[in-house]
């Protein structure tokens, strides 16, 4: 159905925005939690999410498409908080066990 006047215009647009900014925030608090586990992780994911810009940049996207590929980029290790901490932090080589919990999580990932 038809909107008959701007005022309901306005409010479309108005909640599209809160609902886009809502988007942008969970985003951005999902990589932080991943951060807060494992310094690296979070160094990796910020320079994830410039390379996925500068890509997109390149490739002649659009502002709002840089934006979104920038925000969710660095979810594609989002996983990792499920992983226990002496795998997650391990400074060496893994071991098999630890690398199959280890690579776990990009299921873990796409399950949130």
């Amino acid at each position: 159905m038809p909107r008959t006047s701007s005022g309901s215009w306005e409010e479309e647009r108005q909640r599209r925005e809160e609902v886009d900014q809502a988007y942008y925030d969970t985003l951005l608090r999902l990589s932080r939690a991943a951060e807060y586990r494992d310094g690296e992780t979070g160094f990796h994911m910020q320079r994830l999410s410039r390379y996925a810009r500068l890509i997109g940049s390149v490739l002649g996207l659009g502002e709002d498409h840089l934006d979104d590929l920038a925000a969710a980029a660095p979810l594609h290790d989002v996983g990792k908080i499920g992983v226990p901490d002496r795998v997650l932090l391990d400074p060496g080589p893994l071991r098999p066990q630890d690398r199959e919990i280890m690579e776990r999580h990009t299921v873990i990932g796409a399950a949130l």
